[in-house]
C-alpha cells in the first residue's frame, strides 16, 4: 500500500530522536482512515530508554485509541530508533508492538530509524519503511512519499530548540500536566507552512 507523511508526523518523530539522541525511542503514527493510501497526519512519541514497559504501553495505547476515535484517525504505524547507532533492524519489541497494531490495522507500517541518515541536510528521510509480507519484513520505502520541505521544517524546529519542548508518554506519565499531544509543535508548524 502506498503511504505518505505530513510535516507534523515527520517533525515530531525527528524531534523525539533529537531530544534523546543517546537512547532508544519509539512512538506511533496516526493516519486518516482510507482504503487507498496511508496518509500519516500525526505522531505520538511514546517512550525513551526502556521501550518494553508493557503496562505503560497499554495505558498509552488506550489513551491514544480514545483520542483517535474522536478524530477519525487510526494507529497505522510504529517507529523505533534502537540505542546502538549502527542497528536499524526491528527487534522483538518492535515486532510485538507491530503485532498489536496490525490486529486493528493490517496495513500498518513499521518505521525503523536509521541513525546514519539523520543528517537532514543530505537525506530527505531518516528512517526505512517496512511492511510485513508473508511473515517477513520487506522494504516499503519506495511506496512512501516524503515532501522535500519536511526536512527543512524539522531542522528549523530543532534549531529553535523545539525538541526540548517535545513531550513523550514517559514525560506525561511522570507529570500528567505535560501534554503528549504536543499542540505547541503543531501550532508552530502551522505558522511555518
Amino acid at each position: 500500500m502506498n503511504s505518505e507523511i505530513n510535516s507534523l508526523a515527520y517533525s515530531k518523530m525527528f524531534l523525539h530522536l533529537a531530544k534523546y539522541p543517546e537512547l532508544s525511542v519509539n512512538g506511533v503514527l496516526l493516519s486518516q482512515k482510507s482504503d487507498l493510501i496511508l496518509h500519516f497526519v500525526d505522531c505520538v512519541p511514546l517512550f525513551h530508554g526502556i521501550l518494553s514497559l508493557t503496562p505503560m504501553l497499554e495505558i498509552s495505547l488506550t489513551q491514544i485509541d480514545a483520542y483517535c476515535s474522536k478524530r477519525n484517525l487510526i494507529i497505522s504505524g510504529y517507529y523505533q530508533a534502537n540505542e546502538n547507532l549502527n542497528d536499524s533492524q526491528p527487534n522483538l519489541i518492535a515486532m510485538k508492538i507491530m503485532e498489536k497494531i496490525k490486529e486493528n490495522n493490517p496495513d500498518a507500517l513499521l518505521f525503523m530509524i536509521d541513525n546514519r541518515l539523520t543528517d537532514l541536510d543530505e537525506n530527505d528521510r531518516f528512517y526505512n519503511v517496512l511492511s510485513l509480507i508473508d511473515k517477513s519484513w520487506k522494504d516499503a520505502s519506495v511506496m512512501h512519499t516524503v515532501s522535500d520541505e519536511h526536512a527543512h521544517i524539522a531542522l528549523s524546529l530543532v534549531q529553535r530548540n523545539f525538541h526540548r519542548k517535545l513531550v513523550d508518554f514517559d514525560n506525561h506519565l511522570d507529570s500528567i500536566s505535560l501534554d503528549w499531544r504536543n499542540n505547541q509543535i503543531k501550532e508552530e508548524i502551522d505558522r511555518t507552512i
